[in-house]
């Protein structure tokens, strides 16, 4: 083989925009949101979650409120005088809201979310992502919840089906019955609509990344409704994706 071009997953169309990042241990505020924002280590920051719409609030200040925390400057950038990103802890964050915990494990492109102004708080939009696990065969999956869901051949196996809809009612039904998959994995997604747009973006991820192919089985009775207008946000990250649609 020939020499192949290595594609970074940190730089795309827009990484120079002000952006939110999220990482197992960090908040990051990139420079460009850190001059937008007007935002230095001397600042502190409250976070604010609202788990139903899956959106995180940043609130700065002066002051040394209860429960906020610290800003600090990246390490690379601590010694010159420029505007830099800063960081704040999501530790315990991650710890509380599976949510949250599971669009931190995505790559780096997905991890990074445009803030937008509301009152007195910078919000992202988080997407769906998969964080509740299950067995094929668990009697842990509620009978009532309905949202996006994936099955895998195993847990860090491929992925061969990206749904919608009443989660348990689709696991058992009877042309499933003989389908190859041993693990569920959901998200909570009530409104219909929602659930479309969703269920779209992550067939579109598995396309992107999979040159072009669809989970098997949605390749041999996926639903397709919602794919060629879903297909045309990719190049945006999941963040600017829910802003736009809203």
């Amino acid at each position: 083989m020939g020499w192949e071009l290595v594609n970074r997953d940190d730089v795309f169309e827009g990484s120079e925009s002000p952006f939110v990042s999220i990482s197992g241990s960090h908040f990051t505020f990139n420079v460009a949101f850190a001059r937008q924002a007007e935002i230095t280590p001397s600042l502190r920051v409250t976070v604010y979650v609202d788990s139903d719409n899956r959106k995180i609030g940043f609130d700065f200040h002066p002051d040394n409120r209860i429960n906020s925390f610290s800003l600090a400057a990246r390490h690379a950038e601590q010694n010159d005088n420029k505007r830099k990103a800063l960081t704040c802890s999501s530790t315990g964050i991650m710890r509380k809201y599976s949510w949250i915990a599971a669009v931190a494990k995505e790559n780096a492109k997905q991890r990074r979310f445009l803030p937008m102004k509301e009152a007195c708080k910078w919000v992202i939009q988080l997407c769906p992502a998969f964080e509740e696990h299950r067995a094929r065969e668990s009697a842990e999956i509620p009978c009532d919840i309905r949202g996006i869901y994936r099955y895998r051949r195993d847990t860090v196996g491929k992925i061969v089906y990206i749904g919608r809809g009443c989660i348990k009612d689709r696991l058992q039904s009877l042309e499933r019955k003989d389908w190859d998959f041993d693990v569920i994995e959901y998200s909570i997604v009530e409104n219909p609509d929602e659930q479309v747009k969703w269920e779209g973006y992550w067939i579109e991820r598995f396309k992107e990344e999979n040159h072009g192919e669809l989970p098997f089985y949605n390749r041999v009775s996926g639903s397709s409704d919602c794919r060629e207008a879903t297909a045309l946000t990719m190049k945006e990250s999941p963040g600017k994706l829910a802003n736009a649609i809203e």
